[in-house]
């Protein structure tokens, strides 16, 4: 696997494929190869690349604090050093969060969004919550407890496949207890739906209706505050939907950029006025 620096970190990443830019980003207490499955199907329509983000996987854990504007500059270098302009941007739950950031923040990076099991901002009780998890993990490291993986399922999927939930509990303890504190800090505590609104990449949110730990109303939120957004909410699925529904979260997610791509290249084909030809009118932000 590759490592490329990125300012302060070192972030471990996996690229397959040819066609247009597909990052994946992986959500809080995981790493890239939970995109295993979907990556090899991807590839053959898409540059796959999925980083583990700073403190999980193979990449550089450094001590905290992180925040999402943190992992959105991560991204950022990470496009440039692969020699990426600009891709369509997956990201769920933790994942999710940073792809927003990074479309907030770097707009040209993004040709669309597709985010599953995320939302927009995070309510005073669910920070509490987090940060006090955090604060555990950290000090005590994973037990049988924190590590549970149960709830981020639908009830009927964990009772239907309990070793499933038993390998993403073991992910979860395997992680390092130092940077997954980092990061559930980092995304226990964020508010920019308003700032949404500025964002004109095209838009699809995936939410099971079974989610316990992002409850479906933070998806309609989102979605009402993205200009361009469509939101399928998915029967039967918990907060881990691509293991849960694997065939709508690929089918729809490859039916959704695919339909991006044709508008890009039409766009492409036909110039506007203002000579504007790649789809984004702001600027690149700079990292700092």
């Amino acid at each position: 696997m590759p490592r490329v620096n990125v300012g302060d970190v070192a972030l471990n990443y996996e690229q397959q494929g040819v066609g247009t830019d597909l990052v994946l980003i992986h959500g809080l207490g995981s790493d890239l190869t939970i995109w295993d499955s979907e990556a090899a199907i991807f590839g053959a329509h898409h540059r796959v690349t999925r980083p583990d983000v700073r403190g999980f996987g193979v990449s550089d854990k450094p001590p905290g604090p992180y925040s999402p504007a943190t992992f959105a500059c991560d991204l950022d270098r990470l496009f440039v050093a692969c020699g990426i302009g600009d891709a369509h941007v997956v990201g769920i739950s933790m994942g999710g969060v940073i792809a927003q950031r990074l479309a907030l923040d770097f707009p040209r990076r993004v040709r669309s969004l597709v985010l599953v099991s995320t939302s927009s901002e995070v309510g005073q009780k669910a920070t509490a919550t987090w940060q006090r998890l955090a604060d555990r993990i950290e000090r005590d490291g994973f037990d049988a407890q924190t590590a549970d993986a149960s709830r981020a399922f639908s009830p009927a999927f964990a009772r239907q496949h309990p070793e499933v939930v038993a390998a993403l509990g073991r992910r979860n303890a395997a992680c390092d207890p130092r940077g997954y504190a980092a990061a559930a800090r980092a995304v226990s505590d964020y508010n920019w739906t308003a700032e949404l609104r500025r964002l004109i990449a095209p838009t699809l949110i995936l939410q099971g209706l079974d989610d316990q730990l992002t409850p479906p109303g933070g998806a309609v939120k989102l979605s009402r505050a993205l200009p361009f957004a469509r939101l399928l909410l998915v029967a039967d699925a918990g907060h881990n939907l691509p293991l849960e529904q694997p065939v709508v979260f690929r089918d729809s997610l490859l039916a959704f950029i695919a339909a991006v791509d044709f508008a890009h290249a039409s766009r492409r084909a036909a110039p506007s006025a203002s000579g504007d030809t790649d789809g984004h009118g702001a600027g690149l932000n700079v990292c700092r």
